[in-house]
């Protein structure tokens, strides 16, 4: 109901808007992704600021990094407000090319946001992208896999340890038709090479995902907490043979064609699976962990900031402010990305809306709830980048069989070089 309000005041303002009040518009760039529903989202923002026209530039996913690299380190004043991937918050903000947002919120507009959300869009103390999206994992599995294993399904509520998965996930590994090859898996993460949704098999058991200062991987990234997290992850593939080194078909869409038992997903995927009406009963539990160590969640999104040299700082900042807070995050939440709310307040919908009280909406309610449980971003680093980059193709080396020890040790040499223009 208040989503079908937001859109007919804005439609109803829109009307009203004269020709002569547009013409003294100020226009606001945003650069963002090619999200769906954005153009509904800015047509509220503008029928709430009437003087205010918001063109939207939706681009690529590696695009929208390059241009925001090529731009603003040439000191354009556009785009005014751009979407911040969290973990590289730290890299603009030691360029300077983000305007500080502290002013732009009233007092306790703040403490709406998730904690982890407002410590990874700040950096050296200052707020320089606004929590818009959050995000969280769960374990998503197909019913009717189980049962033909003999295998017990997890509650929604129940968080399976990773040693039961690895015990199990090779019962669930089967050869349907006998013609040796493999037809349905254990086991698997949707994203196999990404450390938002590895990290927490080494923050898990204790480890560290940089050092403090940001830079430093040595005796970080190949500890004993990391050789044993990633251990447990090359068994997987290698050892227990339950999750495919082969990723050329996702294990989203190797689970939505019920060719998998079992994975560790994104929520996004609940609503994929009720669209699309798959054939096989599925369901949802908590994100593992180990039984010797602590519950770790991925968490992390979308942020939004301004340009340090746009010409346009109030009009952008209200843009901002609306994306991020009140009716305008929810409304972005609903039509907009999609991604979970960065905040308290609408998460807690999931909790008090009817909507989620029965299945299969309801795995969005755990969802919601797990997104408050264990959350803990991705590393803060000026060369965030390069970081990553250099662990995708570690990760992807251990996955096809690579020792362990040997693939940590030459990412830290790898990683170091890189770090070292951040130390000058």
């Amino acid at each position: 109901m208040l989503l079908k309000r937001v859109l007919l005041i804005a439609l109803l303002l829109a009307i009203a808007v004269s020709p002569s009040l547009a013409q003294d518009q100020t226009v606001v760039t945003w650069l963002m992704l090619g999200w769906g529903g954005a153009e509904e989202v800015v047509a509220a923002f503008e029928a709430e600021n009437p003087d205010i026209d918001v063109e939207i530039e939706q681009v690529p996913f590696n695009a929208l990094f390059e241009q925001i690299q090529v731009r603003l380190a040439a000191g354009s004043p556009q785009p005014d407000v751009i979407s911040v991937d969290v973990p590289l918050v730290a890299g603009y903000g030691l360029r300077g090319w983000l305007l500080p947002l502290d002013e732009f919120f009233v007092m306790g507009e703040q403490d709406d946001w998730l904690d982890a959300a407002v410590e990874a869009g700040s950096y050296n103390g200052e707020l320089l992208a606004a929590p818009v999206s959050t995000s969280t994992q769960l374990l998503l599995y197909n019913a009717d896999i189980f049962e033909a294993a003999g295998v017990a399904t997890p509650g929604e509520d129940e968080r399976w340890t990773y040693e039961y998965i690895a015990e199990i996930a090779p019962q669930l590994t089967m050869d349907t038709d006998g013609d040796g090859t493999t037809d349905s898996w254990g086991f698997t993460w949707e994203q196999t090479n990404r450390i938002y949704q590895l990290q927490p098999l080494a923050e898990g058991l204790g480890g560290d995902a940089i050092g403090e200062d940001g830079l430093t991987v040595d005796g970080v990234i190949n500890s004993q907490a990391w050789i044993d997290g990633f251990t447990y992850y090359s068994d997987m593939f290698n050892v227990h043979m339950a999750a495919p080194q082969d990723d050329t078909v996702g294990a989203s869409d190797l689970f939505a064609s019920g060719k998998m038992a079992m994975y560790i997903a994104g929520p996004w995927n609940i609503n994929r699976l009720i669209r699309e009406e798959v054939e096989f009963n599925w369901g949802v539990s908590r994100h593992p962990y180990f039984a010797e160590g602590e519950i770790v969640t991925p968490t992390g999104s979308w942020h939004i900031g301004i340009n340090k040299n746009t010409e346009n700082r109030e009009a952008a900042a209200k843009l901002v402010h609306f994306i991020s807070t009140g009716d305008g995050a929810e409304m972005w939440w609903r039509i907009g990305s999609g991604d979970f709310p960065a905040q308290k307040s609408v998460l807690a919908m999931f909790q008090t809306d009817a909507q989620f009280e029965e299945a299969p909406f309801s795995t969005l309610r755990v969802a919601a709830d797990e997104a408050t449980i264990g959350a803990v971003p991705r590393p803060v680093s000026p060369g965030y980048l390069e970081y990553e980059q250099i662990l995708q193709n570690t990760f992807s080396d251990i996955r096809n069989g690579q020792d362990v020890e040997e693939a940590l040790n030459l990412a830290v040499a790898r990683i170091e070089s890189e770090m070292d223009k951040y130390r000058r």
